[in-house]
């Protein structure tokens, strides 16, 4: 069951890494839909960085759950955010108001970290020790479906807002 998990449980742990870069590099929109100082921001986007990368190189239990919490949370300012029609700067400076889209794939994440502390699933470190085509074959899922993640926080609300008019 570990194994299986392993490959959704990194896609979260390195949608986190990226969101946290992200913020790092540019802190502005977050800190003013929180209402927080950018310096602030630049201190949780480590923070996430440093969740990201711990459960990725070494998942434990208590690891999976820290990160089902930090989306579970991220779901809830998510839907706070949409209300009152505010970008989150999940992803670093972004001008579109936080959407639907964001809340789910907040909710799925935090659903797939959940799950994974429950066997926890094997780290980065077992995905390159797979050898031949199945190991590069689970490097491309998980660092694909990672990015597909990060579109559906960023281009996804900007695509449908441009074709539904908003």
């Amino acid at each position: 069951m570990s194994e299986a998990l392993t490959p959704p449980f990194l896609v979260s742990c390195l949608v986190l890494c990226i969101a946290g870069v992200s913020k790092l590099r540019a802190p502005r929109t977050a800190a003013a839909a929180l209402g927080l100082r950018t310096w602030t921001v630049r201190l949780l986007a480590a923070g996430e960085l440093a969740l990201g990368a711990v459960c990725a190189l070494h998942p434990t239990r208590a690891g999976a759950l820290a990160l089902a919490a930090v989306y579970s949370l991220f779901a809830i300012v998510a839907v706070v955010l949409m209300r009152r029609r505010l970008a989150c700067g999940c992803f670093g400076d972004d001008d579109l108001p936080v959407s639907r889209a964001h809340v789910i794939a907040s909710e799925l994440l935090a659903a797939m970290a959940a799950a994974a502390a429950f066997a926890t699933p094997h780290g980065l470190g077992w995905l390159a020790s797979q050898g031949g085509l199945q190991g590069v074959t689970l490097v491309v899922a998980v660092a694909g479906a990672s990015y597909a993640m990060v579109l559906v926080y960023t281009a996804v609300p900007r695509a449908w807002a441009a074709w539904s008019g908003q």
